[in-house]
Order: C-alpha cells, then structure tokens, then sequence
C-alpha cells in the first residue's frame, strides 16, 4: 500500500475514534445500549447481538398480586400516557413483560429493578413499583437514544445507591406556577429523581394557604414589582393586598404588584402527580428566622424593646408558638411525607439578648444563652413533629446548641457540618453550597445571566463525592457503618436572581443532572467525558420537548488568565496581612505568582478581606527598580464584592517611612450589576525593597476579595 493512502486510511480511522463517543447508544453500534441512560446503570451485561426495535403504542402486560390497587392503578396510568404510550395486551403477545412482587430480588433497596431486552420483547422485574417505574425510565431513555428506536439486546440490573436523591425548588423569592412544577417532575422522574423539598416560606412571601392562617397569603403573598424585577436592590420590600382576579397556583404580575401562592388543591394535584412519579415532596415552613413575610402580617411576635432584626420571631412568646403549630399540624396533615423541614437557618439572636420575654425563657428552662435558646426552639418544635409520626429536617443551623438524635441534619454551608453530624450519628442529607447550590453561575461569569455567586460548572458539580470527606476526617478511625446516616444527596436553586421559568430550567439543567448520577449510580463509577456526552444529547432531546437548558457545547469554562502561573518581581515575596488591631498574617497566596479564577467563595486563591480596612506589605527582599504595582480584585456590586473605592500605594527603602507614589483609583458606576475581575494598579518610576497597599471597604460597608499583588 502507498504511504500516501496508508496516511490516508490512518486520518480517517483517528477522526472516527474522535468522533464514536458521541454517538454511543445509537444505531451505529446496533442499536442504543444503556451508556447511554443518565443515571448510569449500575450493571449492564450485552448478549451476544440482537436488537429490538421498540414502536410507539407496543403492548405491555403487567403481573401483580395487587391489581386493583390505587397503587397498581397508578401505574398503569401512567403507562399509558407515558412517551410510549403502551398499549395492555389483552389476547396478543406483550412486547413489554412487567412482574412486580415482594422479594423477586436479592437487591431489596427501593428501586431496584432487572431489565433484559430480547429480540422480541422486554422483561422487567422489580421488588416494588419503583423499580418497575424506574426501569421504563430507563426504557425511555434507550428509546429516545436512537432514531429508529432500536434498542440493543442484554441485560440491566440497576438500584439506587442512595434513598434520598432531591432537588430543592425556591417558589418564594419568585414565585413558580403549578404547571412549570409539574413540568419538572417529568424530568426528574427520568433522571430517577425521588424527592423535591418545597421552601414555602421565607422573607418575601409566604407560598402556601392555610385554614388556620388565610391572612397570611392575603397580606404576605404579594409585593410590589419594582423589588421583584430588581435584584437584590437592598430596597425594602412594601407587601399588598392579594389582588381580586388573583388565581391560585399562577404568577401574578400587573407591574404594579407581583406574588403567587399555591391552594391546598394546587398542592394535592402536586403531591398526586409527584407521587405517581415516586417523588416525595418535602414541604418546609422556616422557623425562627426568615420570617420577614410572618412578622409584616403579625408584628406582634417581634420581641420586645429593641429589635433590629426584622425576620425572626420572639421565642419568649407562647403566642408565636401557638401560631406555628396550628401551621404545622395543617401543613403535616396535607403532604404525606414522612418529613417536615422547618429551616432552622441564619437566625439572627441578637434581637433575643435585648427582649425581656426572651431572657425569662433562658431562665425559666435553664439555657446557657441565645444559642440554646434557638436550640429549645427547634426541640420544642421536633417534639411537636414527632408527635404527628413525622421527622424533623433541618439546615445546618440547628445543631447549634445541641440537636436531638432523631432530626436530620441538610448541610448546606460546606461539608464539614455534614460529617460531624455523621459521626455524632444523626442522618444527614449533602446539599454543600460548594458544589450544590445551583444559583451559582455555571460557566465563565462575563457570558451569564446574573446568579447569587460566581462560578460552579458542570465538572466541579459531578466531582462531588459524598462519601470522601467523611472518610478523611475519621482517618483510622472510620468505621463504614456510620455511612449508613449519609441518607443521600439534594441541589438547592434559589430564586432570588431568577425572575423567569425559562431561567430556572436553565440553572437546574444539565448541572441537576449530575446530581442524579451521584444519587443513583454505584460509587467509583463516574467518568466525567463520558457523562458530558450524555448530558449534551439529553440536554439536545430536552430542547426539543420545550425545556431550556445551559448550552454545554458552548461551554467557555475556567479563567484562562488563571490556568498558568505569571511571573513578576513579587513571586514567592513575603506578604504581611494587617487588620485593625488583629495579630498579622502571612497570606502567601498574594505573592504565589496565580491569578484567581472566576470561583471566588473558599476558593484558595482568593483572600476575603471582609468589610474591613487593610494593610499589606510586601518584602521583596531587596531593593530593586519599579516599573509598575498593581493588585487583582473581584467586583460584584449586586452582592456588594467590591473593588475598593480607593487603594493606596506607597513603597519604602527600609520598611518604616513610606512615601505614596500616585497610582489612578478605580471608579464604577454605582448600579453596575454584572461580576468582573479588576486590577487596580499602574506606572511607577521608583526604587524600593517594600511595598505598601492600604485600603478599607468597612466605610462603604462592602466585601472585598483581592488575589495577587502584581509588581514589575
């Protein structure tokens, strides 16, 4: 053969190993296989050839002990209006076999299921209608993959790996109608989803009508539109009166007024639709914080005397008590599900130490100080729950103070709360906002819309694994039986930067995908490309259907300036740190030669300097001739990271007398919204061995982040 058509023959077979990942699961290979189901399968053995070719309208059978139960009923519901629109065969023969019955597997998790695809039909096999109910999903998947519907014969034997597998849904900060709700529970039915946590309450509204409170979604579900449509404007909010032609269930929004809520039928049709779907929904009603909404609608729960804190109500009072457990019992009577989360969250105390009722409650029960106060709240509150055969959840938060062993525990504010509470035996749901908050940005901040923090993409969201912090900080001392509290994993997307529907779906997917696949698929199984592609042909197929999804494929990714180290006269230069009259610190991140990337939150090369005013001094170690000083620093006005109004500079021969060199100063626009990263800095002719910056974000009453002090 000639060397030229050897070449040849070698371009192409490279150019076709480059592009066969994408298409795995389709007819090239003989029909789709189950690489290509999100969540990954956990055991997929292929037969030697074959494929079905499954047509919409194909006929199922379904075999269960039970079949005049609601349960069963459902099911078959279901079936029928599913994608595939299955058909029962009465007398013909069934393409689709479905047996259902206690025990049929060894796996006994909920959900498991054992699917083999022959060349003339399918069987699925389950312990309980979840499993059968997961394995469709996986059905629909294998369909949906290839144009023809061919599926390639083998077999599936697929579980859970944890129980709990959640998103959370924000309906208060902007409200969501009962369809779009609806609408996602479709989709996390697919993504093998089984738990959606409703935050019903909180600041800007309440969402839920009650019996026992019908003042509550009259005067506290609604406002004005100006604060809604301007995000985080730091304006108070004015509520208003529920408008006349106001239907529940919807967002209303004249430009005058904004606001919504859901009726106890909205919420039945929710819960029924989502429970066929195996979903559980989690309601929470916030408490003792977060309460802006409650105490605009009834301010006499705010403590006595002075009261700063306009959002969390007075534990001396029995009244506010009373008003919770009426609430309660109504809001546990109507959701099903065996959990009630009360919040428990960023509780402002210092309203408590200033009220007498609350001082004579610490007395009375013989607390220590206002944080066993909020502890006697939330047991006095679990208590209650419990009573009505249900259990409590919680944030974080409400281990502050000691916590009961029976609460389980959602650490949301890193990992390390998780853990402990692990150790210390409670149940714990992961949801750290390090890698689970899906307000966050998703890609490179310059092309996105507007989100809470600045960066957490795809990759850092399916590298999260639950299971390796807890391992780390037992060290020797790890014994596995402790995972068994590790009940599973939840996405929380809050809405305060999210006005419209389309928007949402565009935080939740593709990143609430890998969410699923952490949920569901076994540990030690992930394979990130490979995922990518099979969220990029998901995300293409949810397109389709009128869902809007994150573009991937357009994906910009990390700081570029930051993927390489940088060279100046301060690499590797000692840095000291003043606040105040705090001890100082050696931040050698300043001088390390890195730049920052676009994550700013308990990212290692950024130095938060809070709402103070700082000094930094950098040690060249000699005295040497300066051409420029500068200084990298993060300004996000809508969250009030900002750069300093002014940073002075100055350098010294000795390190005692410092003379100011003029360096311009950095002025924005003060309503500027949208995140970027500054250098403040410029031209200097001098010769100096130290370095001086000083500025101070206290007076403006701003936070700051600063990266590397840059000096040539």
């Amino acid at each position: 053969m000639k060397p030229a058509i050897l070449k040849f023959l070698l371009s192409v077979i490279l150019g076709l190993s480059a592009i066969i990942p994408l298409y795995a699961g389709n007819a090239v290979s003989g029909g789709s296989t189950p690489e290509a189901i999100l969540p990954q399968v956990a055991k997929w053995i292929p037969a030697n050839g074959g494929s079905l070719i499954l047509d919409p309208s194909c006929s199922y059978r379904l075999q269960v002990k039970d079949a005049a139960s609601d349960e069963a009923k459902a099911f078959q519901a279901y079936l029928e209006a599913c994608p595939l629109a299955l058909c029962p065969a009465d007398r013909k023969p069934a393409v689709i076999n479905i047996r259902i019955e206690d025990k049929l597997l060894k796996d006994d998790r909920e959900g498991a299921y054992r699917m083999t695809i022959g060349r003339k039909d399918v069987s699925i096999r389950a312990n309980g209608y979840a499993g059968a109910f997961y394995a469709v999903q996986s059905l629909l998947q294998l369909r949906a993959s290839d144009e023809e519907g061919r599926i390639a014969c083998g077999r599936i034997e697929d579980a859970p790996r944890y129980a709990h597998r959640g998103l959370m849904f924000d309906v208060v900060r902007h409200f969501r109608s009962k369809a779009f709700v609806l609408k996602q529970l479709d989709l996390m039915a697919q993504l093998k989803m089984n738990r959606l946590h409703l935050h019903l309450t909180d600041n800007e509204g309440w969402r839920i009508a009650l019996d026992c409170a019908p003042e509550m979604t009259r005067e506290g579900a609604f406002g004005d539109s100006w604060y809604f449509h301007h995000i985080m404007s730091g304006k108070p909010l004015r509520f208003a009166q529920e408008p006349a032609d106001y239907v529940s269930g919807t967002v209303y929004d004249d430009g005058q007024t904004y606001g919504g809520y859901y009726s106890k039928d909205d919420l039945r049709e929710i819960i029924a639709y989502a429970a066929a779907r195996h979903i559980e929904i989690i309601p929470e009603i916030e408490l003792p914080g977060h309460n802006m909404a409650l105490l605009a609608v009834h301010p006499e729960f705010y403590c006595t005397g002075e009261h700063g804190v306009n959002n969390v109500f007075c534990i001396g009072q029995e009244e506010a008590f009373a008003f919770f457990e009426k609430v309660l019992d109504e809001v546990m009577a109507l959701f099903p599900s065996r959990y009630m989360h009360i919040g428990g969250d960023e509780a402002n105390k210092s309203n408590w130490k200033a009220c007498p009722l609350c001082k004579e409650r610490i007395g009375k029960e013989g607390l220590k100080d206002e944080l066993e106060l909020q502890s006697y709240c939330i047991r006095r509150i679990e208590k209650f729950i419990n009573a009505h055969g249900k259990k409590l959840i919680g944030w974080e938060e409400i281990l502050e103070g000691g916590l009961s062993e029976n609460a389980t525990v959602m650490s949301w504010r890193g990992t390390e709360s998780g853990v402990e509470s692990i150790r210390m035996h409670h149940d714990v749901i992961m949801t750290p906002s390090t890698c689970y908050y899906l307000d966050f940005a998703q890609d490179a901040p310059y092309k996105e819309p507007i989100a809470f923090n600045a960066y957490l993409p795809l990759e850092v969201v399916y590298g999260y694994e639950p299971e390796e912090d807890i391992i780390a900080a037992c060290g020797a001392d790890f014994d596995p039986a402790i995972l068994k509290h590790l009940l599973g994993v939840q996405g929380n997307l809050w809405a305060e930067c999210i006005l419209e529907d389309s928007h949402y779906e565009y935080m939740l997917y593709p990143r609430a995908f890998a969410i699923a696949e952490t949920g569901w698929s076994p540990k030690g199984s992930k394979d990130y490309p490979a995922f990518r592609q099979k969220a990029l042909a998901l995300a293409r197929r949810l397109t389709r259907q009128g869902y809007r999804c994150f573009d991937l494929a357009a994906e910009a990714g990390h700081r570029p300036e930051a993927a390489l180290p940088v060279t100046h006269l301060a690499v590797g230069a000692k840095a000291s740190w003043r606040s105040g009259n705090k001890p100082a610190e050696t931040p050698a991140l300043l001088t390390d030669g890195w730049l920052g990337d676009y994550a700013i939150r308990r990212n290692p090369r950024w130095k938060d300097f809070g709402r103070q005013e700082i000094t930094v001094d950098i040690d060249l170690g000699e005295s040497k001739d300066l051409h420029y000083i500068g200084a990298e620093f993060v300004d996000y006005n809508v969250r009030r990271f900002c750069i300093p109004e002014d940073t002075e500079f100055s350098v010294s021969e000795d390190g005692v007398h410092f003379i100011p060199v003029a360096i311009p100063q950095v002025r924005l626009h003060p309503e500027r919204q949208h995140y970027t990263i500054r250098t403040v800095g410029g031209p200097v002719n001098v010769r100096a061995r130290y370095v001086r910056l000083h500025f101070n974000s206290g007076k403006r009453k701003v936070r700051g982040f600063i990266s590397e002090v840059i000096i040539n």
